[in-house]
Parts: C-alpha cells; structure tokens; sequence
C-alpha cells in the first residue's frame, strides 16, 4: 500500500489476513485458474448430459413383503432374531433357485437375466423387505418383481408344509408304535404326541402366514432413469471437485507468488503503486479508466518523480518480466495521467513483436518506430518528430507507433541508430518520454533499452509469476545493471470509472 504525504511516497504495510496465508494462496490459485476450471467442469457435464439423454428409458417396481411374527402374540419378540430371520429372508428373495423359479413364469427371463433385474433391501423398523425390479418397460417392472416376491412366498409355504408332514408323519409313527401296550407312563406319551400333533395340525392351518405379501407392485408412471438434470447435476459437482484438486495441486507443485509484498521482497524493488484489474469492455477507450486506477496512477507518477533524477526530461522504459501483465495499459493510462497534469509527455512504442500502443489510442502502426530506424540506418534522420503526429487529450500526449515489424527487431535495437534516436529525444521538449517495451525475460530488446534510458518501471501481475521467475528478473537487473525504479503492481479489483477531460 502507498500514500502520499506532504509530497513524499509512504509504504505502509498492509494488515494481515484474518485467515490463514495457506488458504488465502490456495484461494487465489481457484480465483486465478477460473478459466481452466471452467474447461475442465462444462465440457464433462455436457458429455454426462448428452451421455445420460441419449441412454434408453429403464422404469423401476418395487412390490414389498411383511414379517409377521405369530409365535409372540404380543410382539415381545427377540429383536436379534428378528433381525437374523430378516436377514435370511433378504438373501433367500435373491437367491439363483428363487430366481429361476420366477423366470420359468416370465416370458424372456432366465435367472441369469434376473440377477441383473431383481434386488431386494430390509427396512429393519418395520419388518419390511422390498422386492426391485428393473425393465425396459412400466408394466414389466411390476410383473417381474410380483412374479419374485410370490414365487417366494409360495416356495416358503411349500416348505413350510413340507416340514409339517414330515413332523405329523413322526409323531404319528411314534403313536402307532404304543398301540396295544400299558401303563401309566405309555398313556402319559400317547398325550404328548396327540398335544403335538394338534399344535401341528393348527400350525399346518396358519403356514405361511409368518411372511405375507404386503403391496403389490404397481406399473411406474415415469422412467427411473435416465435422468439427464440429476446425472449432470452430479457430474457438476464431481467435476468441480475434480478440477479443484487438479488446480491445487498445480499450485503446490508450482506455488505462485502470493501478492505485492511477496513480490517486492523477491524483486527486491519497492512498490510504487497497486493498480486495480478492471475488465474492459468491447468499446472501451483509453480516456477511459476507473477512479481506483486514476488515484493509483496519481501515485505511481508522484513516485516515478521521486525515484527518477531530478532533469527537466525523463525518459522511462515500461516493461514486464512475461508477456501479458498490462505493461501497454499501464504505459497508456500513465501517459495519459502525465498529460492530464501538464507534463509534455511522448509515449513510443517500442515493441516491436506484439505492439499494443497503437490500438489502444487507435492510431496508424505505420510509420513508427521501425521505420524510424531502419531510415535512420540508411542515412535519413530527419522528420522524427513529425511521425508522432497522432495526438491525444490537450496535446501535451504524442504517440509514436512501433511501425511495420521487422524481421529482426533485435538487430534493428543493436545499430547505432538507436543512440542517435536518443539523442534525438533528449533533445526534444518532452518532460516524460515513456517507452513500452517487449518483456525483459528471454528477449533482448528491453535489455538493450533499458541500458539506454533513466529508469525502468516493472510492471507485475503477481497471480501470472513464480518465485522462480522473480529470481531471474532481479538476477537480470543485477547482471545489466538497470536502473529499476520500482514495481507497478496490476492485480487488485475496482469497479467504478473516471473519465478523463480533454
């Protein structure tokens, strides 16, 4: 943070965040890979959707069946017994016999195709099993899980009955082998097993009614699936999470630089100013900026004139460490805030592979710089100044376009030419001369600049540099002795806008 007081560029720290600094870089590296995430999350739930719609309609049944305990009247029964013979009548529902007993009564079906078809569940609170059944059809759903759920039932009838004739079947084998004897301990059994065989024969009356059939399936009214909103839903999501880990651990592997006060230790370069990020629209002009970025130029050009010598003129070279972190906008907007304050100020465009000066002021890309040069090369010098003749706001603002991109801007920088231009400027009536030139890192023709002007002011966007990157700019710097004035920080957000008059 910068404020000016009674002239003079304060740097005041800024207060710590209330969480923690982790979380506040892993937040920033969501807000920072929005755009990739979007590519990961959209295009995954497209294809679900897509996917899920074009998938055939399946429609499910469920028929229910009820445990009926009838040896407790009062329903004091053992709960973990009741819960085993839930159990066992969930896995006997399931079971390969069961199922091919039911296929024989479905048209199409083998037990192999039901076991795909048919599951079955227990809701222990209420004694209820649930027969599912899936089909290509409503009315098939219905009848395949009917068909199950009363093929076991009659199966469990059937051995039920077949277990009560084998029991009648003993007992009365052991009372035809007391006939004919005496005694008082012979009339006491002969009671016994006539008790039992009427316990039997009122059990043979009630068999099956410990499992009943509770609801019959009805045929659905919609498909269970597919279901194209909640499968894109889900995918959403899951995608989302997906992308987040993978943007996390991006940004562990790779760690960004975590904001201005990070980067000024690294670059070891005070902060001249915090530019705010504002999102331009199609028709947005240069005049126009927002009143967050107006008072942060208003900073950044009282602190480019305590940082710079004290000469009449002062030409300053306007760079970055990577391409595309604002250094054509930062050059534009500061040269339109210099002229706004009565400074004759010339800006030129020096960069000559991915010139953006002309199209922010919408002027001709030719003649400019280019051909200042190359003409100056071949012996003809005069009329500099006269290409500059596109003007802006009270015309105290000139600007020189970068001209027709050489084949090698590089060897077109490391002729002499370049020493006579300077002179040329120094020469001229300018109080600032601001040059917008290519990035310092894998290039030479900032390099070649910088060594030639007063100052160079590094333009940064933290969120697009690592640790790594910082480290060989300051080695650069050092290495070429460049005189760095300090850092101007694009990043924060604003909203709001200013217009500049004239």
């Amino acid at each position: 943070m910068t404020d000016l007081v009674d002239g003079r560029v304060r740097y005041a720290p800024a207060l710590p965040s209330d969480q923690p600094v982790e979380t506040g870089r892993y937040l920033d590296a969501l807000a920072r890979s929005k755009l990739l995430i979007a590519l990961i999350v959209l295009p995954l739930t497209a294809v679900v959707f897509v996917a899920s719609a074009m998938m055939p309609e399946s429609y499910r049944a469920t028929a229910k069946i009820v445990l009926q305990s009838t040896s407790d009247p009062l329903g004091s029964g053992d709960v973990a017994s009741t819960e085993r013979r839930l159990a066992t009548i969930n896995a006997l529902l399931t079971t390969r016999e069961t199922l091919r007993r039911s296929a024989r009564k479905l048209r199409g079906e083998t037990a192999a195709s039901l076991q795909d078809k048919v599951t079955a569940s227990v809701d222990p609170t209420a004694n209820i099993l649930s027969v599912v059944a899936t089909d290509d059809t409503a009315r098939g759903a219905s009848r395949t899980a009917n068909v199950v759920a009363r093929t076991f039932l009659a199966e469990q009838r059937r051995v039920e009955r077949l277990r009560l004739n084998r029991a009648r079947a003993t007992l009365l084998s052991a009372l035809a082998a007391l006939e004919g004897r005496r005694g008082l301990q012979i009339e006491t059994e002969r009671g016994a097993i006539r008790e039992r065989l009427t316990d039997l024969n009122v059990g043979a009356a009630t068999s099956g009614s410990e499992v009943a059939l509770a609801e019959a399936a009805q045929p659905p009214k919609q498909p269970y699936a597919p279901r194209p909103v909640r499968n894109a839903l889900f995918a959403f999501f899951a995608a989302g999470f997906i992308a987040a880990l993978i943007v996390l651990a991006r940004a562990q592997l790779k760690p960004r630089i975590s904001g201005a006060r990070e980067l000024s230790r690294l670059l070891e370069l005070p902060v001249l100013a915090e530019i705010p990020y504002v999102r331009r629209g199609l028709g947005h002009r240069p005049h126009t900026v927002s009143a967050a970025e107006y008072e942060a130029y208003q900073t950044l050009q009282a602190s480019l004139r305590r940082q710079l010598p004290a000469t009449s003129q002062r030409i300053v070279l306007v760079t970055s460490a990577l391409h595309g972190e604002g250094k054509s906008e930062v050059t534009a907007a500061l040269g339109l805030v210099l002229s706004q304050a009565g400074q004759r100020t010339w800006l030129v465009s020096a960069d000559m592979r991915t010139p953006r000066l002309h199209e922010l002021f919408d002027v001709a890309q030719t003649p400019g710089l280019a051909e200042v040069l190359a003409g100056a090369r071949n012996g003809d010098a005069s009329g500099i100044f006269e290409l500059s003749a596109a003007r802006s706001g009270s015309g105290t603002l000139h600007v020189l376009a970068s001209g027709r991109t050489p084949r090698d801007p590089a060897q077109l920088l490391a002729t002499d030419t370049l020493d006579d231009f300077f002179d040329e400027i120094r020469q001229s009536e300018y109080d600032y001369v601001l040059l917008d030139g290519p990035p310092l890192l894998g290039l030479v023709d900032s390099q070649v600049l910088a060594q030639r002007v007063d100052g160079v002011l590094l333009v940064c966007r933290p969120d697009q540099l690592t640790p790594e990157t910082a480290f060989a700019t300051r080695e650069l710097l050092d290495r070429l002795e460049i005189n760095a004035v300090g850092l101007a920080i694009v990043g924060a957000r604003g909203s709001t806008h200013f217009y500049l008059p004239g």
